[in-house]
């Protein structure tokens, strides 16, 4: 479906939490989208968001009843992770266009499920994991394009980040049945990253355990070591560590035959003397992902922004159902590897 340029797009919110709320005020500031409907299951949540903003937004506890409207065009989900699969089912069968906050599910076959009601339904499904849009990354991949990078050998991304132990959130987010695994919740974003630029994963090996202490504690992990084996031969490392002492830290490593990109700074073969302290390209400071301070290094705004246009420009999502379901399946393997010691396959779709 195409929207005509004239047309704003309709979009209805499930979920007025934290992220709900990001998502929420960049559909406001979209010039081409509406915010027509908000649902959440604490009606005078959404109501108080409502009137705050100033918008006329309908205000729904059931989201079916707001899936009904034929006003909405499409839907962006960010409701509790254990809810996302439903949630993005009925959005599919109801032919609604759906921006789903990650993980995918919290069941692999969930995420199956889901991915096959996109297809049937013919609607752009594009899963959260925003960080493909980051300057940084963006200007590593048109180096990758340019071959200026060569071939990748080595690939390397790390989560680390500092959420006191005394915080509520653990109430939810240390809940397996309520949240699934943090691997999906925190290193699902390193992981489509490294799939970004190396392609397929084929091995997965991870070690993960619990060691910080919190108020609530966790049921799955708090750090995890995940190594990656690509259909290219590339090698892949993911760290996820969640609590230690020290700022959130997002990192991106690209080593390829003909240069190097770490966070900021990039080394190529054609930089004289590139092997001498300095003598690399430094991308502004601003770019590194810091989801702590944000500004220009956050990207939900230019997530958003770019689902509304491939709704209205009728593109492909460049993170889509299948590409969500591929990184949930490395993730869902690294859990299980580390579960049962030994090395495993990702499934496929």
């Amino acid at each position: 479906m195409m929207i005509d340029s004239d047309e704003r797009i309709g979009i209805g919110l499930i979920g007025i939490g934290w992220m709900g709320k990001h998502h929420a005020l960049n559909i406001l500031k979209n010039q081409h989208a509406r915010l027509v409907a908000v649902s959440d299951i604490e009606g005078e949540k959404a109501r108080e968001f409502v009137d705050s903003a100033g918008i006329s937004a309908q205000v729904y506890t059931d989201y079916q009843d707001m899936l009904a409207r034929p006003d909405v065009d499409a839907v962006v989900i960010a409701s509790p992770n254990k809810a996302h699969a439903e949630h993005a089912i009925a959005a599919a069968q109801a032919g609604k266009h759906i921006y789903l906050e990650k993980p995918m599910a919290t069941t692999l076959e969930d995420c199956r499920r889901l991915a096959r009601a996109v297809e049937q339904a013919g609607v752009k499904c594009n899963i959260g994991y925003h960080r493909r849009l980051n300057p940084i990354v963006q200007y590593a991949k048109r180096l990758q394009i340019e071959d200026r990078l060569g071939e990748l050998v080595l690939a390397e991304s790390d989560y680390v980040h500092y959420i006191p132990g005394e915080w509520n959130i653990w109430e939810w987010l240390g809940k397996e049945s309520i949240a699934g695994s943090l691997i999906h919740a925190g290193a699902g974003h390193n992981v489509d990253l490294l799939r970004y630029f190396c392609g397929e994963v084929v091995e997965v090996s991870c070690f993960k355990d619990i060691r910080m202490p919190r108020k609530c504690q966790i049921e799955t992990e708090d750090i995890a070591i995940i190594n990656l084996r690509f259909a290219n031969g590339a090698l892949g490392r993911v760290v996820m560590f969640i609590g230690p002492i020290v700022p959130f830290s997002f990192t991106i490593k690209l080593f390829g035959t003909k240069g190097t990109v770490n966070n900021n700074r990039i080394w190529l073969d054609t930089t004289p003397e590139f092997d001498k302290p300095g003598n690399c390209i430094t991308l502004p400071e601003s770019w590194i992902p810091d989801n702590v301070q944000g500004g220009i290094s956050e990207t939900w705004d230019k997530s958003i922004e770019t689902f509304i246009d491939d709704i209205r420009l009728d593109r492909q999502p460049f993170n889509d159902h299948i590409s969500g379901f591929n990184t949930a399946a490395v993730c869902f393997a690294a859990v299980r590897s580390a579960i049962e010691n030994r090395i495993l396959a990702p499934e496929t779709l």
